[in-house]
């Protein structure tokens, strides 16, 4: 009895379904789904056109759309148009390869490539590339070149200046309204000073003004190119330099002024003027008539702005402006030059040295100017 109930025991287990796991059942359903097959499409082979339309004349193909030799462009867009709507209503693929390959030779189109071709085929061919491809690749590509000139140029000048020529070891900007000649300061630094490569810029640069001088947008440019690298010495004539005092660009020397006075003889000293300015100055000098506009552009003026402070020395004398190489172009009787120490110098004690230097031997420059230029104090 008890052999019986464990038999249909089993049987009972045999029958039963076993529970599949999710990931089960799905392997399940894809063995079952039968394997699906895709049907390729198959290509739909090109018709061309009859060989007779091919070897049509322009004017041939102008009488296969009913056209007269003189038909304009639109007659044979319109007449094309009609044709091509016709034949594909009736699905008739030759037709329309027939009108396409006529609207091609009537339009001029086909003689165009034909002649390109020819054009082709007969030009001088460079690196395997005609001229025309030689154009097109100039035409999308024309900036990998200019790149590569302009880092080839970049990287010659870098070369140049940090490797092959002497370091500067003076950078003198010059920026006024003045014909200037480099040659009496280069003089000078090379019989009384070691330096061995000064650096002397120059941009005639006309400020605000009432004697109708135009200012040259360019020489503005160089001047801020001159100035954005922080020369040491700087020398303006009397209309620029307030700009450069309020741009924070003239270095406050009155401790300088106060040693000077103090060591200098009253000859040397008779020479200059302090030039004494603020940037309080420069707002009622300029500011105030200025659009208001430009006046909101203008940072507010702190309680130390309205102190004045010496920000250079005034050469008022023609002759010594003259030997140090300046022909101030302004009519002005008190037209001058104010020679100064630039604020960004990367040596400002170097930069004040040579400053007083150039200041101290205005004498002996102008004693050697005059010996080339024996009447340059006359009035002729």
């Amino acid at each position: 009895m008890k052999e019986k109930e464990k038999d249909e025991k089993i049987k009972g287990l045999g029958s039963a379904k076993l529970k599949l796991s999710p990931k089960e059942e799905k392997e399940k359903e894809n063995a079952e789904e039968p394997e699906k097959t895709y049907k390729v499409p198959e290509l739909k082979e090109k018709v061309l056109p009859d060989p007779s339309i091919e070897k049509m004349t322009k004017a041939e193909a102008l009488a296969y759309f009913d056209l007269p030799e003189w038909a304009s462009k639109k007659d044979l867009d319109d007449q094309f148009w009609k044709l091509g709507k016709t034949y594909r209503a009736k699905n008739d693929e030759q037709k329309l390869a027939d009108i396409a390959c006529a609207y091609s030779i009537a339009s001029g189109e086909r003689d165009r490539k034909q002649k390109e071709e020819k054009e082709e085929i007969e030009s001088k061919h460079f690196l395997g590339k005609s001229q025309k491809e030689w154009q097109n690749i100039w035409h999308y590509y024309w900036w990998v070149p200019v790149i590569v000139a302009a880092a080839i140029l970049f990287v010659s000048a870098f070369i140049k200046v940090y490797f092959l020529e002497p370091k500067v070891d003076l950078r003198v900007a010059s920026i006024g309204h003045f014909e200037y000649d480099d040659a009496f300061l280069s003089a000078f630094f090379s019989e009384y000073t070691e330096l061995k490569n000064p650096d002397l810029q120059y941009a005639d640069v006309v400020s605000e003004n009432s004697e109708g001088a135009k200012t040259d947008s360019l020489a503005v440019q160089k001047a801020s190119g001159m100035m954005a690298v922080h020369p040491d010495v700087l020398v303006f004539d009397m209309p620029s330099a307030p700009v450069y005092v309020n741009s924070g660009d003239l270095q406050i020397m009155d401790e300088e002024y106060e040693k000077m006075k103090a060591t200098w003889s009253e000859e040397d000293l008779a020479r200059i003027e302090p030039y004494v300015y603020s940037r309080a100055r420069f707002y009622e000098d300029y500011v105030t008539n200025m659009p208001e506009e430009y006046k909101e552009q203008m940072d507010p003026l702190e309680p130390q702005d309205y102190e004045d402070h010496v920000y250079g020395f005034i050469i008022r004398d023609k002759v010594d402006q003259l030997s140090l190489g300046f022909d101030v172009l302004w009519k002005k009787e008190d037209s001058a030059i104010i020679v100064g120490v630039g604020a960004g110098s990367g040596d400002l004690d170097k930069a004040i040295d040579m400053c007083e230097m150039i200041l101290s031997n205005i004498d002996t420059m102008r004693d050697t100017y005059e010996k080339t230029y024996p009447y340059a104090n006359t009035d002729d």
